[in-house]
């Protein structure tokens, strides 16, 4: 088995070589500022050559997607938060 990982550093084992890989870092996405950090991540590696501009595009575009569902949901407990405020008023 080839080991490509840096000694004591996680790592994975890709099945299809066996070849032991060092394992990606884990990209935080739970909330809006996570996701913009990122976004900027894969511009930068666009910019850079580092990711196909074509597969850089798709990432961008489910991050934005996540973005969105993300802001969804701050807004509808926000509105949760104002009707039940609302309701606790008019009783």
């Amino acid at each position: 088995m080839k080991n490509d990982a840096q000694e004591n550093e996680p790592a994975t084992i890709d099945g299809a070589s066996l070849h032991v890989l060092p394992t990606p870092p884990t990209i935080h996405l739970k909330t809006a500022d996570d996701v913009r950090l990122e976004m900027a991540k894969v511009y930068r590696d666009m910019r850079q050559g580092r990711i196909d501009m074509a597969d850089g595009t798709k990432l961008a575009y489910v991050l934005g997607q996540l973005n969105k569902a993300i802001e969804t949901g701050i807004i509808e407990a926000r509105m949760e938060a104002l009707e039940r405020t609302l309701k606790g008023r008019k009783s």
